[in-house]
């Protein structure tokens, strides 16, 4: 098998003249052809070796926000032997520390003052960092004092006369990336992937859902996360796709319509985001707008009376999202069937999909062909090349070419992952039907044991939970107890705009997560439209509205925005055990 830099040379003489990248500065998007990419490579390449004298199986960490520089370096690192270390940009500057020593990191490349002032707090204590390079003109920084060297992206280009790029022997099984888990349950190991780990899985995917050249991609989930870096990465940049690169997540809505992508990749929060605006924007048009908007979901596909609403009211949706979007693909967390019911009746394609980092991501996914010949919805099927089996207990174990080696400097771990006969045990239950569809119930450590025996799945109720129009983040526990109870983070826009709607007088103006009148209205949405889906033992007995969201800031959330349950109970505990 081939190295990521061999196939993206492949890549590079198919697309040589056609755009990779496009980048948006002062306003203005600037495209980056694949010829030009290959040059800005290669030059990186030919700065680690003769400047910073890289050696094979260095580690080097990126720690940037998605931007040109990511992918030339990623692949500049992979061309010279070298191991990429992703790092999470929300990480707080003790856990950047963690990692950078743990992997024992020579050379890091970071992008803005923010995410430097992180490795300052802590320079004195990094025994490996021998280098820091600087994406942006930090004028104000004074190299001196950082106890380390310190290089400006430009100047490396600019200072040095670069000579020719002499190629690294490297082979399919080197590893070139060590990427840290986000820890929903733990803390984080660092996985161990090597090319052919990341190119099977990225060559599988795309015999799944096949990319075209003249696709785009709008990236905007964090790069130092396993499910962008391969399918919003490699897969468009070693198949000759474009990849835009959003400004922020914060402007994905306003990066759609200017970039008009034909493919997205986003997390199940992300579409409840759109799902949510879209009902917005409705509920506070014409009563006209509304009965139409309504009469226009009720109509079958493949109709005329379909093609009417298409025309009157779904095309104008799809034009906020950009007008163009051919396929949308889910990963990272569970997706609500719902959405992708009604995305799919308003003419947008979700593609759910499942993996872990330690199997590069992806490891199934429903392809389009599933939905319409069987009318799936869910995680789909394998990949090819990849053999999944139900164990005894229900946990959903995997092999194949996508599945990594071991956890880096900690065997221990490692042995614990691999069953007898070599099996990757993902920690995820589930089953496969007669057509080979997996189902995914939930993580074994994130499934509570009440003081009765009883195994309740918290994911159903929180995906419920969530989709209450009050409701932006809600966490269930109830571990070793006799009832289940959750911590609520309201939506407290949409909880204010009823309020003056109704005209209701509260009892508590300055803490509204307090206030008698609020909760009552939180307990009977609890009790009408969540609990009588559940059974006696999984139903919501207690409950506390919190006054801010789970935030990654405080490690509440990864970088998907999955939640990290040990972190929030321990935020929390003062709470909990008031309740």
């Amino acid at each position: 098998m081939q190295t990521i830099p061999e196939k993206f040379f492949e890549s590079v003489n198919k697309n040589s003249e056609k755009i990779a990248l496009l980048y948006k500065k002062e306003g203005v998007y600037f495209p980056i052809k694949y010829k030009e990419l290959l040059e800005k490579v290669e030059n990186f390449s030919f700065v680690l070796l003769d400047n910073f004298k890289i050696k094979k199986q260095d580690k080097v960490a990126i720690l940037s926000e998605n931007r040109p520089e990511w992918i030339i370096s990623d692949l500049a690192i992979m061309c010279v032997g070298a191991v990429v270390v992703p790092l999470h940009t929300t990480l707080n500057s003790e856990a950047i520390f963690n990692v950078l020593e743990h992997s024992e990191t020579k050379i890091l490349i970071v992008s803005n003052l923010d995410l430097l002032n992180k490795i300052l707090l802590n320079k004195s204590r990094l025994r490996y960092l021998e280098n820091i390079i600087i994406l942006d003109n930090l004028s104000a920084i004074k190299k001196a004092n950082l106890g380390v060297k310190v290089f400006y992206w430009q100047n490396l280009f600019l200072q040095n006369k670069l000579g020719n790029f002499h190629k690294v022997v490297i082979d399919c099984q080197d590893s070139c990336s060590i990427i840290y888990t986000s820890g929903t349950t733990g803390e984080p190991k660092g996985v161990v992937l090597s090319h052919k780990n990341f190119l099977s899985n990225v060559e599988s995917i795309n015999l799944a859902i096949p990319v075209k050249t003249e696709d785009v991609f709008l990236s905007f989930l964090p790069l130092s996360h396993a499910l962008e870096r391969t399918s919003g990465q490699f897969v468009p940049i070693l198949f000759g796709a474009t990849i835009a690169y959003a400004e922020s997540p914060k402007t994905i809505a306003k990066n759609l319509k200017e970039i008009k992508p034909t493919i997205l990749i986003a997390v199940p929060k992300i579409f409840e985001k759109f799902h949510d605006v879209i009902w917005d924007k409705i509920n506070k048009s014409s009563n006209f707008k509304k009965n139409l908007f309504k009469w226009a979901l009720k109509q079958h596909k493949n109709t005329l009376k379909y093609k009417i609403a298409d025309f009157l009211v779904f095309r104008k949706i799809r034009n906020y999202l950009g007008g163009k979007l051919r396929i949308t693909i889910s990963g990272g967390a569970k997706l609500n069937e719902n959405l992708v019911k009604f995305f799919s009746k308003i003419g947008i394609l979700i593609l759910e999909g499942y993996g872990l980092t330690e199997t590069s991501p992806v490891i199934s996914v429903i392809r389009k062909e599933d939905m319409e010949n069987f009318g799936k919805i869910g995680v789909g099927r394998a990949l090819k090349d990849v053999q999944i089996k139900i164990a005894k207990d229900k946990e959903i174990l995997i092999k194949g070419p996508n599945v990594f080696s071991g956890y880096y400097k900690n065997i221990e771990e490692s042995k614990k992952c691999f069953d007898k006969d070599g099996w990757f045990c993902t920690g995820d239950l589930g089953f496969i039907d007669k057509d080979n569809f997996l189902t995914v119930i939930g993580r074994r450590k994130e499934m509570i044991v009440s003081s009765g025996g009883k195994n309740i799945w918290p994911e159903p109720i929180e995906n419920l939970l969530n989709n209450d129009k009050f409701i932006s983040q809600a966490m269930v526990f109830g571990n070793g107890q006799n009832f289940v109870s959750a911590l609520i983070c309201p939506d407290w826009q949409e909880v204010e705009s009823f309020l003056k709607e109704s005209n209701l007088q509260l009892q508590n103006h300055h803490n509204l997560s307090r206030d008698a009148d609020i909760l009552k209205i939180f307990q009977k949405r609890i009790d009408e439209k969540i609990n009588p889906n559940f059974s006696d033992y999984e139903k919501i007995k207690k409950f506390v509205l919190l006054p801010e969201e789970f935030s990654q800031e405080k490690g509440e959330l990864t970088p998907t925005l999955k939640l990290r349950r040990h972190v929030i109970l321990h935020n929390y505990e003062k709470i909990i055990k008031n309740m």
